[in-house]
């Protein structure tokens, strides 16, 4: 069977009840970028107590949409796991991908905040070269010891300048991750060392797994930066490592944005552009969708 032929592994995204809506925004982005293939992809959605109105809701686009879609119950939380700022527990469900997902061997995860624009497809089927996991150098924290991450980086014995991935979009290989025991360790990296973590799950995973991790290009992970950098007192503090003019090229050309950091492109006071207008064009979609 060539690598075409093969059916693609599936999406997966992890959400509580705040997060439903732009679960639900996603969705039909991606149902835009693959006109008339969006019934050759799956998704997967861990859910960590969501409503049943949020389920059928759910349910209710992915059918309309062509998109088959399954949830499946997510454990909650360990308490011990360090919250902050603008995240709720559910920023970790994704370290339950393991358990809730035993019967596939590879998922590439989304967070809920991002949109797609281009074709998945290319990327399902991207080579991990023997690696974990795939992702993107965290473009606004790109390096170890040049930015706010992994604090107490020194202790943990993690070497300066070593690349720092973005867990946002990940390619995993479940199966490697499981010989490697990369969800065990990061799970241990929490309980153990909560207060080395700025970064939650991604300051763990980051820890787990080391530099063995495939680059992705940066079009399938690209941050929504012109918003933040229209915004007074704006200081891009990764500028020697991940130049603010590249940045704000790759949104030309990306694949899949993300709107990492606490300002939502759902918010009112989101700032007014082109990435919030094309944002918004699947979001209220779905809102006035939901009030059929």
């Amino acid at each position: 069977m060539s690598t075409t032929s093969r059916p693609l592994q599936p999406i997966v995204c992890g959400v509580d009840d705040g997060y439903a809506r732009p679960l639900r925004t996603l969705m039909r982005s991606i149902a835009a970028a693959h006109p008339g293939t969006v019934g050759e992809l799956r998704l997967i959605v861990l859910d960590q107590q969501i409503s049943d109105a949020n389920r059928k809701a759910i349910l209710r686009d992915a059918d309309r949409i062509g998109l088959a879609t399954e949830l499946r119950p997510a454990p909650l939380t360990d308490p011990r796991y360090p919250v902050s700022d603008w995240v709720s527990g559910a920023v970790y469900v994704r370290l339950a991908i393991p358990e809730v997902i035993p019967d596939e061997h590879r998922v590439l995860y989304l967070d809920a905040d991002t949109l797609v624009l281009g074709d998945l497809r290319p990327l399902l089927r991207q080579s991990l070269d023997g690696r974990p996991v795939g992702a993107v150098r965290d473009p606004q924290n790109p390096v170890i010891g040049r930015g706010i991450q992994l604090p107490g980086w020194e202790k943990l014995g993690v070497p300066y300048g070593r690349d720092y991935f973005n867990s946002g979009v990940m390619l995993i290989d479940l199966e490697r991750c499981q010989r490697l025991g990369v969800f065990d360790r990061s799970r241990q990296f929490l309980a153990e060392h909560p207060d080395k973590v700025r970064f939650w799950d991604q300051d763990a995973l980051n820890w787990a797994i080391g530099d063995n991790w495939h680059r992705l290009d940066r079009r399938w992970n690209t941050f929504a930066m012109s918003p933040q950098a229209t915004q007074a007192g704006f200081i891009h503090y990764a500028e020697a490592d991940s130049p603010l003019a590249q940045l704000l090229e790759d949104e030309k050309t990306a694949a899949l944005v993300h709107f990492a950091g606490p300002d939502k492109p759902w918010q009112d006071t989101y700032p007014v552009g082109e990435l919030r207008d094309t944002y918004r064009l699947f979001h209220n979609y779905v809102a006035e969708v939901g009030a059929e």
